[in-house]
């Protein structure tokens, strides 16, 4: 029993002790957790004041860039404030001083934002936006087209012009330079500023859409009024653009795009026929028939234009070929009959205005791109039946000679017995003359070349009194030029250009006077120049966007020298010799 109780009171004390051992390893958890939860709350803290104070030095700048900001705002503010109150006042003097003042201050202000990555640290987008559409109101108002050349704002435009500034500010200055197409002073330095380039690069897909849309429209403005810029958008491949937008899902920005496509093809044959190419080479178009119909007008050629004419029927044809045929055998029998030049997107077209003319057309059955005989040339009249019908005719000895006096040239200064009009312009085929060399060139050949060049008549009296041949040209000098041709310089300059274009496609050819070149020739000429194989491959890829080329011949030696001057331009930026 004693042993018992004593058993019962060892294990209470055991207890008590084990209990008092517990609390106390509870403590120091409880101790430990708070601990570590302070730990927790410190460590939080600092970080929240770590990033806090990293965010404070990344934007330290950025209040006084915005208060800046305000300042140029509110200094714009009073510019604009001052043109306004001098449009009230109706005085001339007062509007060209405050227009030339606010015009400047808002050129000086783009270009403190012109740099993309610039525009956005600072937060200034929204000024980018105030500044562009100023520019572009300033743009719409005539007066202001002289202050805004003083500025030097076309070259700032062409500058912001580019997908990397926001689209809001690029659509403004689209716009701007829409308003300005109508100066030919702006649209001769935004040509000679790249602008046209910028345009056209707008135009592709993975641009916005408005930006897209601006672009076209200011294409459309700029090419109406420009032949030059008509060019420089085919060169730069933005017909194959413009017809990818035809199809586009936004029908603004299709119509747009058939307004600016209208305005290209404007008197321009080349690009008619490359618009007429793009469309029926489009997928797109074709699988929307809708956006095809709407798009049927730039599917023909504009009136006036030498495109293959209705077969008239065969009975007019023959009586228009006998009464031809009786006139060549009478007094006026001996007139000249010339070969025709091609024609290239530089010349200007002339159409026929006679009943003759459009007869003789449908007589041969023309294809759309066959050229015209100039108006040099157009007092020539066929010799008889076979040589009306044949493609491409050539001079004889005595018809040649008939140039400078004679019966031939006494018959064309009276009046013609018959009431067919001798200057009626006849179309025939010119591949062949297009595939010669300039030293096989006859003199009225070169005559025609020349003419294609810009050549007048004037100019072209010298090559006719001393009979130029092309292998007499390519021996000229030029003091030759100016003594015995008596050309002014700038065409003595241009009559240099055509001797060296001569002499780069010799270079580039296999054999001597051959008249077409390849492309494998082409590639092995820069390869001997020291070009790599990615500048050659870019090299050609410009090549033939600048040059009219085909599967087969690749390039004639007509459209090799019509376009040496932008050939040139392109050997030069990849450091290739012209």
């Amino acid at each position: 029993m004693a042993s018992d109780l004593y058993d019962t009171d060892f294990l209470a004390r055991l207890t008590v002790r084990r209990l008092a051992e517990l609390n106390k390893t509870r403590a120091k958890v409880e101790a430990l957790e708070r601990r570590a939860g302070a730990l927790a709350d410190a460590e939080a803290e600092r970080r929240r004041l770590a990033v806090l104070g990293a965010l404070a030095d990344r934007y330290a700048t950025l209040g006084p860039a915005l208060r800046d900001m305000g300042g140029a705002v509110a200094e714009l503010k009073a510019y604009l404030q001052s043109v306004y109150d001098a449009d009230l006042l109706g005085d001339s003097v007062l509007q060209e001083l405050a227009t030339g003042h606010a015009v400047g201050y808002c050129v000086r202000l783009l270009e403190s934002l012109a740099e993309p990555t610039g525009a956005a640290t600072k937060g200034s987008l929204g000024v980018l936006e105030l500044a562009t559409s100023t520019l572009a109101m300033f743009a719409s108002r005539p007066a202001a087209a002289r202050a805004l050349a003083d500025a030097g704002a076309v070259p700032l435009m062409v500058r912001l012009l580019s997908p990397l500034f926001p689209t809001v500010a690029v659509v403004n200055v689209a716009n701007a330079v829409g308003n300005l197409a109508g100066d030919s002073g702006a649209r001769l330095s935004f040509r000679a500023g790249g602008g046209v380039g910028a345009l056209v690069r707008l135009l592709r897909p993975d641009v916005d859409a408005t930006a897209q849309t601006a672009s076209a429209a200011a294409l459309s403005l700029l090419a109406a009024r420009d032949m030059v810029i008509q060019d420089s958008v085919r060169y730069l491949g933005g017909i194959d653009h413009l017809v990818d937008l035809l199809a586009s899902r936004d029908a603004y920005l299709a119509e747009v795009a058939r307004y600016a496509l209208l305005a290209l093809r404007h008197g321009n044959v080349k690009n008619q026929a490359e618009i007429i190419t793009a469309i029926r080479a489009s997928s797109a178009l074709a699988k929307d028939v809708r956006r095809l119909d709407a798009a049927a007008e730039l599917l023909r050629f504009e009136d006036g234009t030498p495109v293959k004419a209705p077969a008239a029927p065969s009975s007019e044809v023959r009586s228009l070929i006998y009464e031809m045929t009786d006139y060549a055998h009478s007094s006026a029998g001996t007139a000249l009959l010339t070969a025709t030049r091609p024609r290239t997107a530089d010349s200007t077209f002339r159409a026929s205005s006679t009943a003759a003319s459009a007869a003789l057309r449908a007589s041969y059955n023309a294809s759309p791109t066959r050229p015209l005989l100039t108006r040099d040339y157009a007092h020539t009249l066929v010799g008889g039946k076979d040589s009306l019908l044949s493609p491409l005719g050539s001079p004889s000895a005595s018809a040649l000679g008939s140039d400078s006096g004679g019966a031939g040239a006494a018959s064309l200064s009276g009046s013609p017995p018959s009431p067919w009009k001798i200057s009626a312009l006849v179309e025939v085929e010119s591949e062949l003359l297009r595939k010669k060399h300039l030293a096989r060139f006859t003199p009225d050949e070169l005559a025609l070349l020349l003419e294609e060049m810009g050549f007048d008549s004037l100019d072209l009296r010298g090559f006719r009194v001393h009979r130029v041949s092309g292998a007499a040209l390519l021996d000229m000098g030029e003091d030759d030029m100016v003594v015995e041709l008596v050309l002014p310089r700038s065409k003595v300059r241009k009559l240099r250009a055509l001797q060296r274009a001569a002499a780069l496609f010799d270079r580039i050819a296999t054999l001597p006077r051959q008249g077409k070149i390849s492309e494998v020739e082409l590639r092995l000429y820069l390869a001997g120049q020291g070009a790599g194989s990615a500048d050659v491959n870019k090299v050609v890829r410009l090549f033939r966007t600048l040059v009219r080329t085909d599967r087969y011949d690749f390039v004639t030696f007509w459209d090799f020298v019509t376009a040496y001057d932008w050939i040139a331009q392109a050997l030069r930026i990849y450091g290739v010799p012209a």
